[in-house]
């Protein structure tokens, strides 16, 4: 039989063992109450409360502008795939369903990403930035079916829609998106704010640069080989006539007689391209007193730089077919 005194070391054991326990359960409840809770349904989570932010665009250059001003802890996806115009890109199911579950969704306007109409997206995260920017947009002339990426036969029909080669409507492309980012976190309007300062001194300089540069053309005749020159031809002054010529495409004789009924009614020394012509038709072009100039309208990231280096070589390489400029 135990004695009175081992007893009751037995009961102070216990005591302690119980002790123990009741403050292990307390260290948990604490642990489980510090964790992060769910939002409630209907509760809206402002960008800083999120590990990560989703921005899904229409094109390259919404997709700068938003890199340009996010916050930090933002993912900015342009989901198109190279080889296609993100024009007339048709995207799957599943990436529409992607685009559909965004914090904030950019588009064009002016008819760009046709595919947007069709599709139900969310209009309280969806931003369309050209709109307001002008009271009517460009028309885009005629509409001449072609063939153009992956996509097969499409046309440029309607309205003009590559905006942002207008530098003072790509301002106001990005005020767009700087305004929605702020609605979207406010307490990181400051730096937002900031970040939109930076990028307006960058496409006025530019706007002030392309505007040089036009005037040593004046009325001048230019061709392009692709109507998508619509508004940098409006904002500055220049006299272009498009034709629907693919840089990777040999020039067949229909398109070699309407370049000649071309040149013939109004001699041009200059044609504008989206990407570099294959070399013949740079000969081709050479032998009829043609200039052949790259002009990217950037609706794709460019293999080097971003959208402000490529503007300023487009301006650079304008201004030195017209003897203003350095040459590279």
């Amino acid at each position: 039989m135990a004695s009175k005194s081992d007893l009751a070391r037995l009961v102070k054991a216990r005591g302690r063992a119980a002790q123990r326990g009741w403050i292990g359960c307390i260290l948990v409840l604490i642990a489980l109450g510090c964790s992060k809770k769910e939002a409630a349904p209907g509760t809206k989570v402002e960008l800083e409360d999120r590990p990560e932010t989703l921005i899904y665009t229409v094109n390259y250059p919404l997709a700068y502008f938003a890199k340009r001003l996010a916050p930090e802890a933002t993912e900015v996806v342009f989901p198109a795939p190279p080889d296609v115009d993100p024009a007339s890109w048709k995207p799957s199911p599943e990436v529409i369903a992607r685009y559909q579950k965004a914090d904030l969704i950019l588009l064009n306007g002016a008819g760009y990403a046709r595919w947007t109409q069709y599709a139900t997206l969310p209009k309280a995260r969806t931003v369309v930035t050209a709109e307001d920017c002008r009271k009517t947009f460009l028309p885009n002339g005629d509409a001449v079916k072609h063939q153009h990426g992956p996509d097969g036969e499409h046309a440029h029909e309607g309205t003009a829609f590559t905006t942002w080669l207008d530098m003072r409507l790509a301002l106001c492309q990005a005020e767009r998106i700087r305004d929605a980012l702020i609605q979207l976190a406010p307490t990181r309007k400051n730096a937002v704010q900031q970040r939109f300062a930076a990028l307006e001194r960058d496409l006025t300089r530019l706007d002030a640069r392309l505007g040089a540069t036009a005037k040593a053309w004046g009325d001048q005749r230019i061709l392009a080989s692709h109507p998508v020159y619509q508004y940098l031809a409006h904002a500055y002054g220049l006299r272009i006539e498009s034709l629907h010529f693919e840089p990777d495409q040999s020039l067949g004789p229909e398109a070699v007689q309407e370049l000649d009924s071309l040149v013939a009614s109004q001699p041009a020394k200059l044609m504008l391209w989206e990407a570099q012509p294959l070399p013949e038709t740079e000969q081709l072009l050479r032998r009829r007193g043609i200039t052949t100039v790259v002009f990217d309208p950037t609706s794709q990231p460019p293999s080097k730089g971003d959208f402000l280096t490529v503007m300023a070589d487009n301006a650079g390489r304008l201004a030195c077919a017209a003897g203003t400029g350095d040459c590279p």
